[in-house]
């Protein structure tokens, strides 16, 4: 998704939001640092921080960083330091730093969508891993896929007076496994509108199957799958996957 300067503001108003204690658990189980990609807002590193876990947060967008600062300016000193920022890629960063745990929420991953991009990104989530790592991070699951296009929209108030709008467009090309977006941000008040903001990209829609064979193949051997943040089972039913992976060990 390529975020654009204005989108940040709103960014935190949707999507996913019961994810923080998966990954806070995870992090508390793991202990020492953790690393999450592309950290966003620092929606979830704040949590993780407040709870006194030391998180190094990647993401290539500035907008986003900048959000990111603005947030952690508004902890408490003992917050602040527990969080480090940095512009970089995920397909090719190197930290000089080892983490028990490297995240990457918020279905992030879909949005690399070429075969290429994902083996990089994985290759330097290992390098980064403690021997008795674990890389956790979910995906949006389609059982099945089918062509078309269409609207969508959302709205969250935000105070008496004002209201966010998200309006959606989306297409799927079914046989190349990828979804186009394009996402507009308006802010209303009292029926006008005084903003504007829009973003865009491509997701790529995985296959569970394919997924599995892609951690095997690039050093993984996958802990836990789950259906839901909440650690529900999955099923062909269920909406997204939560996957738990560790490097491979010779001696298992």
């Amino acid at each position: 998704m390529a975020y654009r300067e204005g989108a940040e503001k709103y960014y935190d108003l949707f999507g996913e939001k019961q994810d923080v204690g998966f990954y806070l658990d995870l992090a508390k189980e793991q202990g020492g640092k953790a690393l999450e990609l592309g950290v966003g807002t620092a929606r979830l590193a704040v949590q993780l921080a407040r709870a006194g876990v030391e998180v190094w947060g990647i993401d290539n967008s500035p907008h986003m960083l900048r959000a990111a600062k603005a947030k952690l300016a508004k902890e408490k000193p003992d917050v602040r330091s527990r969080v480090h920022l940095k512009q970089a890629d995920v397909r090719e960063f190197d930290l000089h730093e080892r983490f028990g745990l490297v995240y990457f929420p918020s279905f992030s991953f879909d949005h690399l969508v070429t075969r290429n991009d994902q083996v990089l990104t994985l290759r330097c989530v290992l390098r980064h891993l403690t021997l008795d790592g674990v890389f956790a991070f979910d995906l949006a699951h389609v059982p099945k896929i089918e062509a078309g296009s269409g609207w969508f929209v959302e709205r969250k108030a935000l105070d008496g007076q004002r209201t966010v709008v998200r309006l959606g467009f989306h297409k799927t090309n079914a046989e190349k496994r990828l979804m186009s977006m394009d996402l507009w941000y308006e802010l209303y008040e009292k029926g006008r509108m005084l903003e504007r903001y829009h973003e865009g990209g491509e997701v790529h829609i995985h296959d569970p199957d394919s997924v599995k064979r892609l951690l095997v193949e690039s050093g993984f051997e996958i802990a836990e799958w789950y259906g839901g943040h909440e650690k529900e089972r999955f099923t062909d039913r269920s909406k997204i996957v939560v996957i738990v992976a560790r490097p491979f060990s010779k001696t298992t």
